[in-house]
């Protein structure tokens, strides 16, 4: 998969049989549909709701259709990327970490070893 901001070829990062596509440059992580929800353990999605944003609108690079600008977590307070046909969602750097952050902030049952994993693994560069 190509990293719709970078446009350069990921690698995969495998946790429990979940295969994510990440990109080296950017840091930003590709989940295709129902991935989130597996790797948290959750039967339903995380709560998204249509954003406001300035940013580009980015192609999804499963479909290259634009995709949607959504909120998403429990407070809505970390901005993604989503596809409209339902491909998937494009978290940046750091975003991923964010959520994790909210989830269990908001009182969500998120294993250890998932928190370490997303919060870790997909947190941003610089600690944020």
């Amino acid at each position: 998969m190509k990293c719709p901001i970078c446009r350069v070829p990921g690698f995969v990062v495998e946790y429990e049989g979940i295969e994510l596509d990440m990109c080296a440059e950017c840091q930003g992580v590709w989940f295709d549909a129902g991935e989130l929800e597996l790797i948290l353990g959750q039967s339903q999605p995380v709560t998204q709701s249509p954003a406001v944003s300035a940013e580009v609108r980015r192609k999804c690079p499963i479909c290259r259709k634009k995709m949607d600008k959504v909120n998403i977590g429990p407070d809505r307070r970390v901005l993604i990327d989503t596809c409209p046909d339902g491909c998937g969602l494009w978290f940046d750097a750091g975003e991923l970490g964010e959520l994790t952050r909210n989830l269990t902030e908001e009182g969500w049952q998120v294993a250890a070893e998932v928190r370490t994993f997303l919060g870790g693994m997909f947190n941003h560069p610089d600690g944020e």
